[in-house]
């Protein structure tokens, strides 16, 4: 904390950098306090989605620490973790958890600001913590019970500990970085692809990364690489030895890598959240990376790609969401165009763009949703940012060409991935939404909680009138209010939509005698 309010008090006009925090808190609190009325709040009524597989891990840890299930983890672990520890400390409530995750997600628009500011000045670090805090993607799942807003908060923290370790030169800031290194292996492995390429960038990077230790100056950044794996893999190792204690194989951290490989590069992959039935595919093969090029392709889409949440279905229900105007089809077009402006100084900020490649990289060699590429999204608003402020002292010195030749490249790519395959909220995510209507209701109504009831079965009918079981439910909750004549106004609409439903009619006939 330290460190981050001296980066931070540096800047004589840091108070900007106070209202966006602020800002951006209070907007992930507000949605918070609506989305807690919705019925995509209480994972335990989630069946079938990793809201309630992560719960039900959580109280697994609280009761065997160790052992857990007494299986080798079959996902990363780190959330389930975190989760448990937070309902211990917060004596359960799920409210406070999830406002911790807010604050989170709040300190990665601090990491970014410092970022930006480090590539290019602070007016780039402002935009680009801007735009973090209106990114509606990040509001979402900050505030649902998922390890993703923990995964961004760890990649983006780590680059930001990068960062700051070469501008500090000490072994203890590598070792700091090394530990969220590990940390966030232990949320997503995946962010092991990146270590060749930081070791590329420290060597491309001007300047010393470390203080002089006796080693020649050229084997600095190898020496840094290898601080960064051992207190990383410092970090790894209680996950390794708990899984070789409990099931005899030596697992890092998980199995579930080559499940999810299979979901994404087998013969009859679609690029997003499917189990396929086909043969794997080889890498060296012409059908792998026509595969991989369509999944590229999927990943550049505009569109939310939903998976356990659907964006557009919350914004739906919650008008609130809208304030989080900032998307993914604009922040991705002008991020690759502000990318390939970077790359004009290389040297320096190979670093950064090849972080924001392996945010891609990983993405696209397994399969593609919308959570998946908030890291990513969280590194082109950096190259967003530069390049919109770039622009604007381009056109103070009167030099138009190169930024009206970039921003048409941002344009172009945001008219050409412009698309919403489908309908905007799939059939699918519309019969998640009433069954887990129907499910929330009748919970309520068990443990007497009327008007959350009441405020759901309203929400459910409003959104689909032509579901005979929201007029059904929504008649439940009436009669069990003792509004009966409401309830059979409902019941009617119930038999209208549906005349062979018979729990209706017997329903209304018990309230409505002749």
């Amino acid at each position: 904390m330290k460190s981050l309010k001296k980066i931070f008090s540096q800047d004589k006009s840091s108070f900007i950098l106070i209202g966006i925090l602020v800002s951006a808190f209070l907007i992930r609190l507000i949605y918070l306090f609506q989305f807690r009325d919705t019925v995509f709040f209480d994972p335990l009524l989630m069946d079938k989605h990793d809201q309630k597989t992560f719960m039900l891990w959580a109280r697994q840890i609280l009761e065997h620490p160790w052992y857990v299930d007494g299986k080798i983890f079959y996902m990363a672990p780190l959330y389930p973790y975190f989760l448990a520890l937070l309902l211990f400390l917060l004596s359960g409530s799920l409210m406070l958890v999830i406002s911790f995750q807010l604050l989170m997600d709040t300190a990665v628009c601090g990491f970014l600001f410092y970022l930006g500011r480090k590539i290019h000045n602070k007016w780039t670090g402002y935009l680009a913590a801007f735009l973090a805090c209106f990114y509606r993607t990040s509001v979402v799942y900050a505030s649902s019970v998922l390890s993703d807003s923990l995964i961004f908060f760890l990649y983006i923290f780590f680059i930001f500990l990068v960062y700051r370790s070469m501008e500090k030169k000490t072994v203890a800031s590598w070792v700091s970085a090394g530990i969220v290194l590990g940390l966030a292996a232990l949320s997503k492995p995946t962010i092991a692809v990146y270590l060749p390429f930081l070791l590329a960038g420290l060597y491309a990077y001007p300047g010393e990364k470390l203080p002089r230790t006796g080693l020649p100056v050229n084997l600095q950044p190898i020496l840094a690489i290898l601080i960064l794996v051992a207190s990383s893999a410092m970090v790894i190792l209680p996950v390794t030895l708990r899984n070789f204690c409990v099931g005899g194989e030596l697992v890092p951290i998980c199995t579930n890598g080559m499940v999810n490989w299979q979901i994404g590069n087998s013969s009859d992959s679609i690029g997003l959240f499917y189990y396929p039935r086909g043969e794997l595919l080889s890498p060296f093969s012409d059908a792998f990376w026509r595969l991989f090029l369509t999944k590229l392709n999927i990943f550049f889409t505009s569109y939310e790609w939903p998976q356990n949440l659907n964006v557009y279905l919350v914004e739906d229900l919650i008008p609130f969401l809208k304030t989080a105007f900032v998307k993914f089809g604009f922040v991705l077009p002008a991020g690759i165009a502000g990318t390939i402006l970077m790359m004009r100084d290389w040297r320096r900020n190979f670093i950064f763009v090849s972080y924001a490649f392996v945010n891609v990289l990983w993405v696209v060699l397994f399969f593609v949703v919308d959570r998946y590429r908030l890291s990513a999204a969280g590194c082109f608003m950096v190259s967003a940012a530069f390049l919109v402020v770039w622009t604007l002292e381009s056109m103070k010195k009167k030099s138009v060409l190169l930024p009206v030749l970039l921003w048409a490249v941002a344009g172009t790519f945001a008219y050409f991935y412009d698309i919403t395959p489908g309908q905007r909220v799939p059939s699918a995510s519309v019969e998640t939404f009433a069954a887990l209507s129907v499910k929330n209701i009748q919970n309520d109504l068990s443990t007497g909680r009327m008007e959350a009831a009441l405020e759901k079965a309203e929400t459910y009918r409003r959104f689909l009138p032509d579901d005979f079981r929201s007029s059904f439910m929504l008649a439940c909750v009436l009669s069990g209010m003792g509004r009966n004549e409401a309830a059979a106004y409902y019941l009617e609409e119930t038999l209208r939509i549906n005349p062979e439903f018979v729990p209706g009619r017997e329903f209304l006939e018990s309230i409505r005698p002749e």
